[in-house]
């Protein structure tokens, strides 16, 4: 089917025909999927142009500079429709940021842990890793005890701000994993070291809990709901021998990806960023009919902008946090039934998130969401990455392949990668999916989730049951994208680099 508004420019890559004069470019070869909905919500989001010129008419003072503009859009080929703003979307923009286009689920992001865990001792023991995983991550067995002033460094200053606030005498649970895993140096390892300075914890202060008082919260190592998963997957194929080799990948290797993000706390900032959007949008103006509202740092937008910028780098410190224990908590599973091996963080690196960086000679804000960083060797100077570029973690549907791939810092995509395999259906559409296709799907596929499908006290409970089973129809592979067109384009793009595809073991799904 022809879609409207696009045109082809080569066997990779899409022009986006729009009235605003804006650069934007669709990464996708001609097998990968792509929706008129997704297509005609990119260019309802360019609507903020005339919002942007709009404001300026009216107010002067509102942006940071006299010549605010969206200077580029880039859509990667996992691209599908969001909600007002497309996942897959780089949004770079000037003299003004856009809070909405990072989401709910600020600093999503995937994570990579090696193990020197033997791939057919993992087979063997699957059913116990089932019961012990069920426990660790549903039953109550996470154990990560914190006081009030830990919690508040971590929202504050991220895994440097922890580091610091938890004592190494500090080993029940969970913490004596950290304090043999986690250390200044495995920060070189995460984005941003895992780290952003907050001014305050506004309205937190029921999660930060009593001074001087260890307790467990109920959102740190929450793997939460949709696409989110841990998942325990073995090396299947190298493509990149030398990169791999250096990233100590090898053959069979059983590799701990981890797909999380903020949960509370990001829903917590997306209400920051609704209340003080509207509430320095000037009153004269109609609000946006696309919903979609800028925000600058000068004058009486400050207060509001630092506001924002609180609440989303509060929740960022979180999900870096939360990915990390979703970590330890697949290795206390795996330590405790397959006994001790190797762990080893390979990356860490969002995909919900805004950052200032530099797009051709503009100073900018790229905001990615639904996309992560992608940077090639010169830009990953002075870290672990310097000779390969950065790692890009692309997980496939539920069950389905994932890959590994080097950055190769794309300009035309402004260094950002897919995040993954993208949707074809909605979860609506899933559901109607025929159920001999789903059952097919479920005798191939090793998932554990909250309730033991295999309990037979459970086969009495159909409602929870079927519950249950509708959660994993929404996130079945016939509700994605094929991955392996998406990572062609991104190869034929020169976007990144395939390293090494990796395949499930088993997933753990909230």
């Amino acid at each position: 089917m022809k879609l409207r508004n696009i045109e082809r420019v080569n066997n990779f890559s899409l022009k986006i025909l729009n009235h605003f004069g804006i650069e934007a470019t669709i990464f996708a070869n001609p097998e990968v999927y792509l929706e008129q909905s997704a297509v005609d919500e990119l260019i309802s989001l360019m609507k903020l142009a005339s919002t942007v010129e709009k404001i300026q008419a009216d107010k002067n003072d509102f942006f940071e500079n006299d010549n605010p503009a969206i200077i580029k859009i880039a859509v990667c080929p996992d691209f599908h429709k969001g909600a007002g703003i497309p996942i897959g979307t780089i949004l770079a923009t000037k003299g003004f940021f856009v809070p909405q286009a990072i989401g709910n689920d600020v600093n999503c992001g995937m994570r990579l842990q090696l193990t020197g865990f033997d791939y057919d001792t993992v087979m063997a023991k699957r059913n116990e890793l089932e019961a012990v995983f069920r426990k660790i991550f549903f039953e109550g067995g996470r154990n990560i005890p914190m006081i009030r002033s830990q919690r508040e460094q971590l929202l504050l200053n991220g895994l440097f701000g922890l580091i610091e606030a938890v004592p190494k005498t500090q080993r029940q649970g969970l913490w004596a994993h950290f304090h043999d895993l986690v250390n200044i140096s495995t920060l070189e390892r995460i984005h941003s070291f895992g780290s952003f300075d907050a001014l305050s914890t506004l309205g937190l202060e029921d999660f930060l809990g009593r001074e001087n008082e260890l307790s467990r919260d109920n959102q740190i190592g929450s793997i939460g709901g949709g696409n989110h998963f841990v998942e325990l997957q073995v090396v299947e194929d190298i493509i990149d021998n030398s990169t791999a080799h250096a990233w100590g990948i090898c053959q069979r290797q059983v590799v701990v990806m981890i797909h999380a993000g903020s949960v509370m706390l990001g829903h917590h900032a997306g209400n920051v960023i609704r209340s003080e959007l509207k509430k320095v949008f000037p009153p004269g103006l109609e609000h946006p009919d696309n919903g979609i509202f800028p925000m600058s740092f000068t004058g009486a937008n400050a207060v509001s902008a630092r506001k924002i910028m609180s609440a989303i780098y509060n929740a960022a410190n979180f999900a870096f946090a939360n990915r990390l224990f979703l970590s330890l908590m697949a290795y206390e599973g795996m330590r405790r039934v397959c006994g001790e091996a190797q762990y080893k963080l390979l990356y860490d690196s969002p995909h919900n998130m805004v950052w200032k960086e530099k797009v051709g000679s503009h100073d900018v804000f790229v905001h990615r969401k639904g996309a992560t960083p992608a940077r090639d060797t010169e830009a990953m100077n002075g870290t672990p990455f310097a000779f390969y570029g950065e790692p890009v973690l692309v997980p496939g549907s539920m069950g389905s392949s994932s890959f590994i791939l080097r950055g190769l810092g794309c300009v035309d995509s402004m260094s950002s990668a897919s995040h993954g395999a993208g949707r074809k259906l909605s979860c609506g559409q899933a559901l109607r999916i025929s159920e001999k296709e789903f059952q097919k799907f479920l005798s191939e596929f090793w998932a554990v989730t909250p309730v033991n499908l295999n309990d037979p006290s459970i086969a009495f409970r159909k409602d929870i049951v079927k519950a249950k089973l509708l959660e994993l129809k929404k996130e079945a592979p016939f509700a994605y994208k094929g991955i392996g067109p998406v990572i062609m384009t991104l190869n034929e793009a020169g976007i990144a680099a395939s390293v090494a595809k990796v395949r499930p073991i088993m997933t753990i799904k909230a």
